[in-house]
């Protein structure tokens, strides 16, 4: 749907009943362009750990 209206799309995600294994876990978005978007119970967490990185 998204390819199909032309929609810029950074990357897509399954859920882990789809992909069975050791190591579940999940990602939220809860910010978009500096705006809180996070469904209820998800909030931003700052990480010190990550980096920035430019392809």
């Amino acid at each position: 749907m998204f390819e199909k209206e032309k929609t810029p799309v950074d990357g897509y995600g399954v859920g882990s009943a789809l992909v069975h294994g050791n190591n579940d876990f999940t990602a939220d978005v809860v910010k978009v362009n500096g705006k809180k978007m996070a469904k209820v119970g998800r909030v931003y967490k700052h990480n010190r750990r990550l980096q920035l990185i430019r392809l």
